[in-house]
């Protein structure tokens, strides 16, 4: 599961032990996100590390700039100085939007949603996070499940053999999926669906026409979905991955994106990171495993198709 977790800037930065400690613990692929709390989070950190040796200060700002895409959460979460210090905060936040647990220096007050970070061990069962879960087979489920990284990515593939724009139960994931994507307020988000183009799929000629009108209302201001029609090579690789696919991590979801109803569940499962990687060529334009079917077509919120 992707949990959000609270860091306090003074027990991992304060220390070079500690932040090799915590750091490595953290990913879309571990199923931990350090949550940005505060916004100024990174420069806390820095402030932190004051007084550690240059060049330990050097490897935790190289670090924290290679791992900011990939084991960060923008929180957007208030910050009030007037309750008090970053631990006073992040427990204001647990009334509000808790946190999976919170990772500080010290617990005075013996919370129990707060981790000591010399302890924050993988057996702590606040630290524990399964890399399989089930979620009810809806589309705002599915999306809810995978926010965190719909939120957090540049480029999002919905890999789906059977993914068709036309019908409403891959649309009704889909449109969720993208609210979540818009409502991070990151700019240019590409939205892209993979699937296996057969007999019964309409022609680009029909698709090019027709798409626009099945996607409208889908598609959030400013956005478009980029539809890949995939055939498989004579004697070549099955196509019948279901992911979803992105620039910071992947998770697999086992019977695909049709929204089938809360009383059928999926599963769904974290990616490794270099498999996610792996797999983002597998399905590019310049793919050597599958054969584009049909040229690419760009739909955008406002009705527009173009060919890529």
């Amino acid at each position: 599961m992707l949990f959000e977790y609270a860091v306090e800037p003074k027990a991992i930065g304060s220390s070079w032990q500690n932040f090799r400690y915590l750091i490595e613990k953290f990913g879309f692929d571990r199923g931990r996100l350090i949550s940005q709390f505060p916004k100024v989070w990174f420069k806390e950190v820095y402030k932190a590390s004051a007084d550690l040796k240059p060049m330990e200060r050097k490897r935790i700002e190289e670090s924290l700039n290679s791992a900011k895409q990939s084991k960060f959460l923008r929180s957007g979460r208030p910050y009030d100085p007037a309750l008090g210090g970053w631990v006073a905060n992040a427990l204001a936040q647990q009334g509000v939007a808790p946190f999976h647990a919170i990772i500080a220096q010290d617990n005075v007050g013996g919370d129990p949603c707060i981790i000591v970070a010399e302890d924050a061990h993988e057996l702590d069962p606040l630290m524990v996070s399964p890399h399989t879960w089930e979620v009810q087979r809806t589309g705002t489920a599915l999306a809810n499940a995978m926010g965190p990284l719909l939120r957090s990515s540049r480029r999002l593939l919905f890999i789906d053999r059977y993914f068709n724009v036309r019908e409403e139960r891959y649309k009704q994931t889909l449109r969720a999926c993208l609210a979540h994507a818009y409502l991070s307020g990151i700019k240019g988000t590409r939205c892209e669906v993979h699937f296996c183009d057969h007999e019964s799929r309409p022609p680009i000629e029909v698709l090019e026409r027709d798409a626009p009108g099945w996607l409208k209302g889908v598609i959030p201001d400013g956005m478009s979905v980029v539809l890949y029609a995939w055939k498989e090579k004579p004697g070549g690789g099955d196509f019948h991955a279901r992911y979803l696919l992105t620039d910071v991590g992947g998770v697999g979801v086992e019977a695909g994106f049709s929204a089938e109803g809360a009383h059928q569940s999926v599963q769904l499962a974290l990616l490794s990171a270099d498999f996610a990687q792996s797999q983002l060529a597998v399905f590019a334009q310049t793919s050597t495993v599958y054969d584009l079917a049909h040229p690419i077509l760009e739909i955008s919120a406002d009705g527009a198709v173009k060919r890529i």
